[in-house]
């Protein structure tokens, strides 16, 4: 393997933890969560949680959102710390103006949503504590400081924990509140810790230029950063207003069971970014396309896995009258694999800095889940979201590539290379099809081990001498600390 890729593969390690850690509330805690919260607290909050992540776009109107691309253009390092200042400035401008809003049409945008106003105001201090906490990631990011990013992510994720754990017992009803607050709470003790660490960053500017560059880049990617959201979140959100709060509650389940797949893919695109630019401006396209295939391959990967085990994990985590909808997760797990097969083109329309061509890929997909949505749930409830959110992925993928390969003309990794492991994983979903609902618990899954084990074979024969020969340079390292 390239000493690149195994440069990847570390900072890969430590962006496992922050994701692992970042999204430890909604998947980790669902033991405790479930058996504190009852069905309609934990749908109000799940509802919540969706329309803080729409919302977090919009505050700041992406105005954060260009530091890690301008990174790359910086003409010397006072240049980034004025662009940082410009960005942070702008950012800030836009909250306070959003934030406003927000507020003055609280009643009226919960109604919408099936909140009550109280709660709709909670979106706005969450918001602002993200938006410093993403200027923070997009400047760490590049530097390829991992470690930082992983450190702050899981104190935050462990203080959110503690303290929503504490203030839920403390509302003898309405405890959703109790894990909204503890995670502001949580927020606002990280927020000195990121503002610290952007600080040798940061000097305070408002050049034009930099305007210039920020909206040319940045605002053009509200509908990207609203669409992809939008396919994950709006489902539930359309479940919570059209049947009731508790189904909203079970479908976000199968959901956060199916998001193991979505870390691997945040994972990926946190430590991988560096080196793709690297490939990219050195024209290294065959390290390229090696490294993404791999990439490609172990989410297919972990998207079986997840898909095959996603029920038992669901079971043993949940009570038992959460567990309703967790025949969803498979199908959850085949939207994550297009996502990801989507970034080997729309990631080359950030690199050309052409995001409108990105805002069209992902505002189009983003549009045709939310009509989707109207549509399959009005018929079949529940299993018409997961398929909308399928359809959605598979839409943007392949327009992504028809816009690379017919107005960006830029290099991304072949068809072919991509269908392969692809096609290769067909034959396992349709088997497990047919073993989901098996009667013999224990020896189902023997099968589904095997299976896992099986497509890993398939997938990854071809790098087998790669693979064993950074297994012994680890194991090697290990015996040299020891």
């Amino acid at each position: 393997m390239s000493n690149n890729f195994v440069g990847f593969l570390k900072h890969g390690g430590n962006y496992l933890i922050s994701s692992l850690a970042t999204g430890a509330l909604a998947f980790i805690s669902i033991p405790i969560y479930t058996r504190l919260l009852n069905t309609e607290d934990y749908g109000i909050v799940s509802i919540f949680i969706g329309l803080v992540s729409i919302m977090a776009s919009l505050m700041a109107l992406s105005a954060d959102r260009s530091v890690s691309r301008y990174y790359f253009d910086q003409k010397n390092e006072l240049d980034f710390k004025r662009f940082v200042g410009t960005s942070a400035t702008l950012s800030l401008v836009f909250f306070f103006i959003n934030a406003f809003i927000l507020f003055l049409f609280a009643e009226e945008f919960g109604n919408l949503v099936g909140l009550r106003k109280e709660v709709v105001y909670l979106i706005i201090p969450i918001s602002g504590i993200n938006i410093i906490g993403l200027t923070f990631e997009q400047i760490y990011g590049p530097l390829k400081k991992s470690r930082e990013v992983a450190i702050s992510s899981v104190v935050k994720v462990f203080l959110g924990f503690v303290f929503s754990i504490a203030l839920i017992y403390l509302f003898k009803k309405d405890k959703f509140y109790g894990q909204i607050l503890g995670q502001i709470l949580a927020g606002l003790f990280i927020v000195f810790f990121w503002i610290r660490l952007i600080k040798p960053f940061f000097k305070w500017s408002f050049d034009v230029s930099y305007i210039k560059y920020i909206f040319t880049y940045s605002v053009p990617l509200i509908p990207y950063a609203l669409s992809g959201v939008i396919i994950e979140q709006f489902g539930k959100i359309a479940i919570g207003s059209s049947q009731n709060i508790s189904h909203a509650g079970f479908y976000s389940l199968a959901l956060t069971i199916g998001s193991i797949v979505n870390i691997i893919i945040g994972v990926t695109h946190q430590a991988w970014n560096p080196y793709y630019f690297e490939y990219m401006n050195s024209k290294n396209y065959n390290q390229l396309d090696k490294d993404f295939i791999k990439i490609f391959k172990l989410t297919i990967l972990v998207a079986f896995g997840v898909a095959c085990f996603g029920k038992e994990i669901g079971l043993l985590l949940a009570k038992k009258e959460f567990s309703e909808s967790l025949y969803l997760v498979p199908i959850f797990t085949v939207g994550y694999i297009f996502s990801q097969l989507s970034f080997a083109y729309i990631r080359n329309f950030g690199y050309t800095k052409k995001t409108q061509y990105m805002s069209i890929t992902i505002l189009v997909s983003g549009i045709s889940n939310v009509l989707l949505n109207v549509l399959l749930i009005k018929s079949f409830g529940e299993i018409g979201a997961a398929i909308s959110f399928v359809l959605s992925y598979i839409i943007m993928t392949i327009l992504a590539w028809f816009i690379n390969a017919y107005f960006v003309k830029l290099h991304s990794t072949s068809w072919k290379s991509l269908l392969m492991p692809l096609l290769a994983v067909l034959p396992f979903y349709i088997f497990l099809y047919f073993i989901f609902h098996f009667d013999a618990f224990l020896l189902g899954l023997i099968i589904k081990g095997l299976l896992v084990v099986f497509l890993s074979i398939i997938l990854f024969w071809t790098e087998r001498n790669s693979i064993l020969l950074l297994l012994s340079k680890i194991k090697a390292n290990i015996n040299q600390k020891k």
